[in-house]
Order: structure tokens, then sequence, then C-alpha cells
């Protein structure tokens, strides 16, 4: 199960004009914004990536306002972990399981969790923070991970998971958001 002392958070590409062009957009931004703040709550770490920013455009504004004082990796290949900066992130915080959001389910991060399994971490991904284009490559995207070992979750299956119980000290916080 996933543990507090052992996760971070990877944010893969929610940017430009395609944040806004995903299936169920509205939906994707709002439950990644949950998961970001829920994150943060208990200090989880947070790598932060973007596609090729110059080209696809900077993170959307909805999620960047709630990553104050984290900085973006950009990359250019699909995995995240084909770039050094994230890797080199991920590593330094010495935590083995990775939640994954982000868009486009079916390449990017799809890729990058294939990847980090590969790399010995173990990988959840928030089904209602993942999008596509289209509604098939993200079903089709989840189905592949869930083939890969990733365990699919939501926003908020994953926080209470994360919080253990109504008796940890950021559970009203956390129960706030999901609300």
């Amino acid at each position: 199960m996933i543990a507090l002392n052992d996760t971070q958070l990877v944010i893969i590409d929610i940017q430009g004009k395609l944040s806004q062009i995903v299936h169920e957009s509205e939906r994707v931004l709002y439950n990644s914004r949950i998961m970001i703040e829920g994150c943060r709550l208990p200090g989880i770490p947070i790598v932060w990536l973007e596609q090729l920013p110059e080209k696809l455009g900077a993170t959307h504004p909805s999620i960047a306002e709630v990553l104050t004082g984290l900085y973006p990796i950009a990359k250019s290949c699909f995995s995240a972990y084909a770039n050094t900066s994230c890797v080199e992130q991920l590593e330094s915080n010495n935590r083995k399981q990775v939640v994954l959001i982000g868009i486009e389910t079916h390449i990017c991060v799809y890729q990058t969790a294939v990847d980090f399994i590969a790399k010995g971490y173990e990988v959840f991904v928030a089904a209602d923070t993942v999008s596509s284009r289209s509604e098939e490559n993200r079903h089709i995207g989840i189905e592949a991970m869930r083939q890969e070992g990733v365990k699919i979750l939501s926003t908020e299956a994953i926080l209470f998971a994360l919080m253990k119980g109504a008796d940890h000290l950021k559970f009203r916080d956390i129960a706030k958001l999901v609300k």
C-alpha cells in the first residue's frame, strides 16, 4: 500500500492548449489541483515536468498557481525518466513510490510509468487526473499501465490511503479538499 513517507508526486505535462482540449479537461485540471494541494499539505516531494514548453506552452495557470516555490523541468522525451534532471530529483527524494498525474495518458504518462517500474519504483496513477485528446486513448493508456503493474486509483483514494486514518494530523485538511 502507498505510504506517506515513501511517496513522491510527478506532474507530467499539464500545459498549454493541450491541457484544455484533452477529454474531460475540466475534471482533470480540478482533480490534479486537489492532488497537488493534498500532497503539499503533508510535505510530499513534487517533481514537475513540462514537454517542450517553448512549443507547447507553460503549465496551465490553475495548476501552476498551486506549485509556488517549485520550478518545472523541461523535457523533450516522452518518458520523464529519459530526462537526467528528473531522474536526479527523483533519486534525491529517496522515495520508491510515485504518484503520476498528467497528460497524455497513452504517451507521456504511460511511457513514464513503464520506465519507473523498470527502475524499481512502485507506480500509482490517479485515473481522474490523467487524460488524452480522445477518450479511447485515455482508456488504452490506463489499461496498458494496469497490465504493466501500475496501481490505478482515484485522487481521493490515494490521498486517503496516504493519511491511513482520520487521526492523521492533515486528515481534516485533506477531507476539505476532496469535498
